[in-house]
């Protein structure tokens, strides 16, 4: 058996951002200091693994959706770390990787989008069994009957995520650890083909047309 590729995971579509590496793994909180984090995160697993960041030879990155500052500063350092390691690059949604290992049965990844939103999808054991949308917990949540759901998005809204007729599963954010799993079944791209999924217009975009209106 050959030996197994350098894999980089990066998660940062939640408010946790996640660097995986091996068995070495940094997660930390935060919200707008990504650009000065992830870089000192990526190092810290790299040291960890007693490797080099430039011997890395597999990316494995959450394309989202999620929260526009951190998929926009992750992708852009995973491209950036593509081009100079030559390492392939492995996209992954947040909400697939949320759901991966839950899909025994139709469970539904459900993110916070904020603004009273979230970005919803249903998988099953082999894969996803709908498109990702985004939209009012209050219409989408009740939609899923008794699908369980698992995300900090039914987290925040557990009256329509948690009601008895569901078997509800106490969820999270996208885990870089399963994101390294998932990278051995899937197939890689170019730095440069890695493109973020955000289903709606950024905050900031929002924000500019309300004001123009």
């Amino acid at each position: 058996m050959g030996r197994s590729m350098l894999t980089l995971a990066i998660t940062t579509s939640t408010s946790i951002v996640g660097i995986a590496m091996g068995s070495s793994i940094r997660q930390i909180e935060t919200d707008r200091r990504h650009a000065e984090e992830i870089p000192l995160l990526i190092s810290q697993v790299a040291e960890q693994e007693s490797v080099k960041v430039s011997e890395i030879e597999r990316l494995v990155v959450d394309i989202g959706p999620g929260r526009f500052t951190g998929l926009r500063v992750g992708v852009a350092i995973a491209k950036g770390l593509a081009l100079a390691t030559g390492a392939e690059v492995v996209g992954l949604t947040s909400l697939e990787i949320l759901a991966a290992g839950h899909q025994a049965r139709p469970v539904a990844a459900v993110i916070d989008a904020r603004r009273g939103e979230v970005f919803q999808q249903v998988f099953g054991p082999n894969g996803p069994l709908d498109a990702p949308v985004v939209g009012d917990p209050t219409v989408l949540g009740p939609q899923l009957g008794e699908v369980s759901s698992i995300g900090d998005g039914a987290d925040r809204y557990r009256d329509q995520y948690g009601g008895e007729a569901m078997s509800y599963l106490n969820g999270g954010v996208p885990s870089a650890a399963v994101m390294l799993r998932l990278a051995d079944v899937r197939p890689s791209i170019k730095g440069d083909e890695l493109v973020p999924v955000y289903l709606r217009d950024p905050d900031v975009t929002v924000n500019i047309k309300t004001r123009g209106g």
